[in-house]
């Protein structure tokens, strides 16, 4: 994919991350054109760190998407251009991969060996969502064994953030409403799950793919404990099963391989550093924070 074709992407939503319009670490801001993308322009800055640019973008044809684009820089400020390219290719590389699972950004365009369009949702992560809509998790059980029967572990799903809700700002809003028809019937996507976010996903056939088998049950336990945690009426005797396991030696590794390394990583280098990996704050109730 070279050039980036009609969005099916929805149109302006909230945004997330950093600072919202903030410039990035090249000077990345609202109005400006978007490398290799011939008539984009930027709409807003929705993260900027040390590590990635990240950007909901107004197409040629009028249509958003969201841009994003690897920069890896370390201290003392000297980016590292292979690895940037090495972190972008192969998160379009499984979206790649995962071409007609349904709850999975659409790959748009791969502009530059560093950057990659994807489809824009209009929504929220489910961090900020207070009342988890029912159609969320049985459909993301869904979308999860699809992307397990592409060869793919997705490692990452503790992060509410990764999961967003489709237009659940509008149920928040009320948006709609002026239509004289329910949300729910004005927009029959209210509630649908995506997954975003495939930077440190590991496929079968890479040289990490021997680990694909224990990631994929790692995310069976995680997404086991969302549900546990924001629907527990939805528990299933399977998902009590996954957490029940997970307390033994599956968790205990996650937390000594992934947890613990990216906790000292993110507060005590990254964040005073970049900026990047502040989460929830001590005290923040959900719903508050601005919307990746």
């Amino acid at each position: 994919m070279t050039a980036p074709g009609p969005g099916p992407g929805s149109g302006s939503g909230p945004g997330s991350g950093s600072a919202p319009d903030a410039p990035g670490p090249d000077g990345l801001e609202a109005g400006a054109p978007v490398a290799g993308v011939p008539g984009a322009v930027v709409e807003k800055v929705l993260k900027a760190d040390r590590y990635a640019e990240t950007a909901r973008v107004r197409l040629a044809d009028g249509s958003s998407a969201v841009w994003k684009r690897s920069v890896v820089v370390v201290p003392p400020g000297v980016r590292v251009a292979s690895a940037a390219r090495h972190l972008a290719g192969r998160e379009a590389d499984h979206l790649e991969r995962l071409v007609g699972v349904d709850g999975i950004p659409q790959l748009l365009a791969r502009p530059a060996p560093d950057s990659f369009l994807r489809r824009w949702i209009d929504g929220a992560d489910l961090r900020q969502v207070a009342e988890v809509p029912d159609r969320l998790f049985p459909e993301l059980r869904t979308i999860l064994a699809d992307v397990h029967a592409r060869g793919i572990a997705y490692a990452d799903l503790a992060k509410e953030e990764n999961i967003l809700v489709e237009h659940a700002d509008l149920e928040r809003s009320g948006a709609g409403e002026a239509d004289a028809a329910p949300i729910g019937e004005a927009h029959a996507d209210l509630g649908r799950p995506w997954l975003v976010d495939f930077q440190i996903s590991v496929a079968e056939g890479t040289w990490l793919g021997a680990l694909v088998p224990m990631l994929q049950r790692a995310d069976r336990y995680h997404l086991a404990r969302h549900v546990k945690r924001r629907r527990p009426d939805q528990l299933s005797d399977a998902d009590r099963e996954v957490i029940a396991k997970g307390k033994g030696w599956l968790n205990r590794l996650h937390r000594t391989l992934v947890k613990k390394p990216y906790n000292v990583l993110t507060r005590h280098v990254v964040r005073s550093w970049s900026g990047a990996g502040e989460g929830r704050r001590d005290g923040e109730p959900r719903g508050m924070r601005d919307v990746r």
